[in-house]
């Protein structure tokens, strides 16, 4: 992944059984600029009586929408309406062609960011979906591809993010958090990597046992002093170290796994 270019981190909220555009509830998105380009639009085209028996969205994500859940005696769900007073739906909400160009806007130029997620195969189908699942018809700087967070975090072998303390299941806030987990991720994999010194000693490590395996007995003299690297005349150290140093200048060695 290119460090240097612009990454989007995506979240999106949706009724996960209505997967056509009326299913997206809301979008996040937020990028690694300093400060953050920040997209956060609630879809007024979401088919909110759906919801109504859904057994998570009512209570976990409807809270941080612009909405009523009008209940019958029983507290029951009757109906969710949409709480046009709310400053989200004033500031926030959009038809989904309205978020579509939006969304186009976000992603300028003919250049593809790397664009991240969590979970993310719904959210990059949901952000396709505004453009018809139409790739010639999407702008050319929109991403179609993305890496998935959770992927990259169990093929590393790291340790679960931090916990996200507020907001959960609201598309902003998740996708600030997108970036945090991508951040964490960052600091794990940074401390994996192996210095100039260390691989230098592997290597020097490596070629003695090699040497001594290919050895004519008998291999050493009783009382002979195994090499060892702080014994090294300075100039074998050094060419270790040179030997290092191209390795790493074309690779990314990294510490075994459960190494100390």
């Amino acid at each position: 992944m290119n460090t240097d270019q612009r990454r989007v981190y995506l979240d999106t909220e949706f009724d996960p059984r209505n997967p056509a555009l009326s299913g997206l509830l809301s979008i996040g998105m937020t990028d690694n600029a300093r400060p953050a380009t920040e997209y956060y639009a609630v879809n007024l085209d979401a088919d909110l009586d759906a919801l109504a028996d859904h057994p998570f969205i009512p209570d976990y994500v409807l809270p941080y929408l612009p909405v009523k859940i009008l209940r019958r005696e029983d507290d029951s769900i009757d109906r969710i309406v949409w709480d046009t007073d709310h400053k989200d739906y004033q500031q926030h909400g959009r038809t989904a062609a309205q978020i579509a160009e939006e969304v186009a806007a976000y992603f300028p130029g003919a250049e593809e960011p790397d664009l991240l997620a969590n979970w993310g195969k719904d959210d990059i189908g949901y952000l396709h979906r505004l453009f018809g699942n139409d790739w010639g018809a999407m702008p050319p700087g929109l991403p179609r591809i993305f890496t998935d967070l959770e992927v990259e975090r169990r093929k590393l072998g790291a340790p679960e993010p931090p916990v996200q303390l507020a907001n959960e299941h609201h598309a902003l806030a998740d996708a600030r958090f997108n970036r945090d987990f991508h951040a964490h991720l960052e600091r794990f994999q940074e401390l994996q990597k192996i210095g100039v010194d260390e691989l230098a000693l592997q290597l020097f490590a490596a070629h003695t046992a090699e040497a001594e395996a290919r050895r004519v007995q008998p291999a050493r003299e009783v009382g002979e002093p195994q090499p060892y690297w702080s014994a090294l005349p300075e100039a074998q150290r050094q060419h270790h170290e040179r030997v290092a140093q191209a390795l790493l200048a074309q690779f990314e060695v990294r510490r075994p796994q459960n190494s100390h």
